[in-house]
């Protein structure tokens, strides 16, 4: 895969034009004659909606350098839209721009607070960027909304072992455990903050737990 940013391809700008003008076909077939020029009255809208479809559709498939210079012309024209606004932070911390991921994200969270899907991803960009303290404030806030969410119960855990809570580190990996028990990464990360606090012995139970974990998918 391309790690080169490249302007909007040829095939969607296509792709464009055969989506407004169906558009227009669809409206003149209930009978408005000023349907066609209506549709092209409004081509930055046309064409918002369309890169913002095409362009999560490429993040949904992992296609993220297709996706960022879509959904960057989206973000100019609705820069208020939550929804680009989410999937273009995302792009950027899967294409390493952590900076740009964060003042994305960082806008989506002040339009929507309450967004699990927002405050996990920028408490992820936040343990990127090594600034665990503010990781753990987004995490924190995010989880009292949403109690149930294993992503941020995770990553929380992350954060306060980075800042040596190991204690509060543990019960944050314990409650993601409860929400998903078979979840080989958390008994891994448990075991890790045992053994930085020199608990060997526990550590080792967690460690096995985990072997067994993936022997039991290898047999499977």
């Amino acid at each position: 895969m391309s790690n080169m940013r490249s302007p909007v391809n040829i095939m969607d700008e296509v792709r464009l034009f055969s989506y407004a003008f169906l558009g227009a076909v669809q409206k003149l077939a209930v009978g408005s004659i000023d349907a066609f020029n209506s549709v092209f009255s409004v081509d930055g809208q046309v064409r918002a909606k369309f890169y913002r479809d095409r362009g999560i559709a490429h993040v949904k498939f992992g296609r993220y350098w297709q996706a960022l210079p879509l959904l960057e012309q989206v973000s100019k024209e609705w820069p208020n839209d939550e929804e680009t606004l989410f999937h273009l932070g995302y792009c950027y911390l899967k294409t390493e721009q952590t900076r740009e991921g964060i003042l994305t994200l960082e806008k989506a969270h002040s339009l929507d607070p309450a967004s699990s899907r927002v405050n996990s991803i920028l408490g992820m960009a936040y343990i990127q960027a090594k600034d665990y303290q503010k990781a753990v404030d987004i995490l924190k806030g995010a989880i009292e909304k949403a109690p149930n969410n294993f992503n941020m119960h995770y990553r929380l855990g992350l954060a306060l072992d980075h800042l040596g809570e190991y204690e509060a580190a543990i019960d944050a990996f314990q409650q993601a455990l409860t929400i998903r028990p078979n979840e080989i990464k958390v008994y891994q990360s448990i075991g890790f903050v045992l053994d930085q606090q020199g608990k060997h012995d526990e550590a080792v139970v967690f460690f096995k737990k985990t072997t067994e974990l993936k022997e039991a998918i290898q047999d499977n």
